[in-house]
Parts: C-alpha cells; structure tokens; sequence
C-alpha cells in the first residue's frame, strides 16, 4: 500500500471543498424531498466526475474514503445519514476495487469507483433511514419509479459523469494542471 503524502491530503481537502460547494449548489433543489433516491440521482454525476479528478491525481486506495470522510464529516452537521452514505460508500466501493483490480493504476478500475460510488450509497441510505428514523422499508421504496427508474438512473447517470471525469482529468493532466 502506497502511503498518503500531505500534498495528498491537502488537494483531496481543497477537492472535497470545491465537490461540496458544487453540490450545495443542487442541496436546495431535494433537501426537503423525502423521495427515495432523487438526492442521489442530482449528486451521481457531480461525485463522479470528483472522484475520477481525485484518483486520477492520487491513484492510491483510500483515496475515496478519504473523500468520503472529508465530504461526510462536514455533512454529519445536516444529518448523520449523509456521512453514513459518503463515508461508508467510498470505504465498500475502495475494498471493491481492492478486491476487483488490487489498485486503481488502470481507467477501468478508477471508472469503476466513480460510477459505484453515489450508487452504492441508495441501500446504505435505506438501512440508515430503517435503523435511525425507525421507518419502514416499504414506506421508503414507494412507487416503481422509486423502486425501479430512480436507481437506475442515477446508475446512469453516474457512468456519464465518471466518464466526463475522465475527460477532465485527463485534458487536465495534459495541460499540467492535474
């Protein structure tokens, strides 16, 4: 395992900053929504395309927990549910990889963590609302397009934006901003 320098830390904090502000930007639009996965379908490509920017520059596994750490301590503030879902998401899609690809020195391994991340946070935020809200799982999935159309496109839609981040990383790389 290759060890985190602090300029590592230090840009995935700045990255972490800027992927929360570009969020917030969304937060209006669903924070009241209690429609199962429609947070995660305006955050899937957002996250994505942040996650594909942090591997790309520090390819090293932890890199998503540490984003998911960062971004979700500063969400705890809102609802402990957020940090469940950023943390423990970037740690079950990290072992993933782990298991999958030993690393992240390929695109389809870095794709791969940024297209699973926001996905893997829809069941964690259903265990999380059942375990502390104390609601019922039927309650919370409603409808087929909740149950069914919602979770697939924020798939989508999160295989769109890890691919759009790699454009960006990689037209960054190029140009020696990244």
């Amino acid at each position: 395992m290759k060890k985190f320098t602090s300029s590592d830390i230090v840009f995935l904090a700045i990255l972490s900053v800027v992927l929360l502000l570009v969020s917030s930007l969304i937060m209006p639009i669903v924070m009241f929504t209690h429609i199962t996965a429609l947070r995660q379908l305006f955050a899937a490509p957002i996250f994505a395309i942040f996650a594909v920017i942090a591997i790309k520059k520090v390819p090293k596994i932890g890199t998503l927990s540490i984003i998911g750490l960062l971004t979700g301590g500063v969400l705890l503030f809102m609802s402990p549910i957020m940090f469940i879902n950023n943390f423990f998401g970037a740690v079950i899609v990290e072992l993933l990889i782990l298991i999958t690809f030993k690393n992240y020195e390929s695109d389809k391994a870095i794709l791969t963590a940024a297209a699973l991340y926001i996905p893997v946070t829809l069941p964690l935020s259903l265990f999380a609302q059942v375990v502390m809200k104390g609601m019922n799982i039927n309650d919370l999935l409603g409808s087929t397009f909740q149950t069914i159309v919602l979770p697939i496109s924020v798939i989508i839609l999160s295989i769109a934006g890890a691919f759009i981040g790699l454009k960006i990383a990689k037209e960054l790389k190029r140009t020696g901003k990244l």
